[in-house]
Formats: structure tokens, sequence, C-alpha cells
């Protein structure tokens, strides 16, 4: 029996009716592929020690992982599954181009949400379903799948240095690793750029350890203008407002800790 072909008109109307599949299900793929690198990396995680449900939204397509902590009778298992998760919860949301960029290790997943204030859009981000009620142990258990999740290997390493970080607060940033009280860090400042010099951002209700590794900046700590250079570390209590700027050819470049309650 012959197959009969479709009018070349009737073909083209017929697929533009569909939209292009040959632009989606590639992306959906290259996606799941990914997705599935950290499922299985995920699985082998000393740190999976409760079980979580959360979303992945990457582009328009969703996907949920169901992970399932080691227990007594039985091993650690993490699966990969495409649609929204069956109740609702958390989600993390993005792009292809930055889950790519983040699976080659260009770019972490924390440092792709940093942001100076709520209203930012960021590459990378979480945001939480209709209808989700967090429990008190929501946010340890978010930052836990946010760090653990989406950073690989046996130990977990995180690239810093100029390459690797995002502007924000004025400078370039890039995460280490956030829980509950903790924040920490790698911070530069090119030449010109001025950390902080949003009123908004001045000041935290934690403390903030400053440790510079290269370079020198002006830092204003309460009104108080001084400078920082490599080799040094500055306390900044809470509540204190503080400012770095940098008017070198070199950049300023160090670590930072927060920590404390609100941290």
């Amino acid at each position: 029996m012959k197959s009969k072909r479709l009018p070349l008109k009737l073909g083209v109307a017929l697929l533009l009716s569909m939209g292009n599949p040959f632009a989606v299900f590639p992306q959906s793929e290259t996606a799941e592929r990914i997705l599935m690198r950290y499922v299985e990396d995920y699985q082998k995680d000393i740190a999976l020690t409760k079980d979580a449900l959360f979303g992945i939204k990457v582009d328009t397509v969703f996907w949920h992982v169901k992970a399932k902590a080691k227990t007594e009778t039985g091993a650690a298992s993490v699966q990969l599954f495409k649609g929204e998760p069956p109740t609702a919860t958390y989600y993390f949301k993005t792009d292809l181009a930055t889950l790519e960029k983040i699976d080659k290790g260009e770019l972490n997943a924390l440092t792709a949400s940093a942001k100076a204030f709520s209203t930012d859009v960021t590459p990378f981000d979480v945001d939480t379903m209709t209808g989700f009620q967090p429990n008190a142990d929501f946010v340890d258990d978010m930052f836990s799948v946010y760090f653990h999740f989406w950073t690989r290997g046996i130990p977990e390493r995180i690239p810093f240095g100029l390459d690797y970080t995002r502007f924000t607060h004025g400078a370039q940033a890039s995460i280490f690793y956030y829980q509950k009280g903790f924040r920490s860090g790698y911070f530069a400042l090119k030449k010109g750029q001025h950390a902080n010099e949003d009123e908004r951002s001045k000041s935290n209700p934690f403390p903030s350890l400053f440790i510079a590794i290269k370079g020198e900046a002006t830092i204003i700590i309460d009104g108080l203008t001084t400078t920082m250079k490599a080799g040094e570390a500055i306390l900044v209590p809470a509540n204190s407002t503080h400012e770095f700027l940098n008017k070198n050819d070199i950049p300023f470049e160090g670590f930072l800790f927060m920590f404390g309650e609100g941290a």
C-alpha cells in the first residue's frame, strides 16, 4: 500500500499549526541530558539525608525531582520526571543557556541567583508553586538542595575568580555556600566599581567578615574613610554601613563571610 503525501501547502500549514518541533524537542532533550547528570550525581551525595521533592523549570518546560534518602533498609534514590511536581513545592527556574553554563562549570547555581534586591531578575532563581506551605525547616532544606544538587563531584568543588562572577551590589561576586545563618563567597572590584553605593545595601543586620587577597581599595565604614589591602581582614559589625571603592588598575579581590541571625 502506497503512502499518501500531503500537498506541500497543507504540510507546511500543519507544521505551523503544531508550532516548531525542531526548536522545542532538541532543547528539551538537551535539558534532560544535563539534568540527568545532576540526578545521578545527587543520588551518590552524602548530603542527601532527607527526602525532597522539587521542580525545575527550564525556559517553559517543567521537570521535577523526587529524592529519597538512604535508609537502613534501602539505598538512596533520585528520579527525574517531566512535568510539574505532583504536589505544590518549590522549583528552580532558568533557561537552557544558563543551565549549559552551570553544567560546564562556567557558573554555579548560587552565583547565577545572586541579586542585590528581591526585585532583581537573575538567570537562575527559585520560586514556589501556588498552595505551597513551607515548614520550619524549609530554608535549610532548600539551601541544601540548592548547593548539593547543583554541585557535582566528590569532593564538591567551587571554582572562583573574576571569570566566574556576576555583577551585583556594585561589584563582581561569586557564591561559595549558603545555609541558614551563614553565607560565603568571593568578591572583586574592578577599577571604578563601587560596592554598596546604593543606600539600600550599605548595611546588614548581621556581621560581615571581609578578607582581602589581592589589590587595594578605599573603604568607608560608618562614615570613616580608610584603605584595605591584600593580607588584611576587616570585621563589619551588624548594622554598620560599609562601602568599597577601587580606584586602581589592579582588581581588588577577597572573600566574604556573613553570619549570625538573619544571614
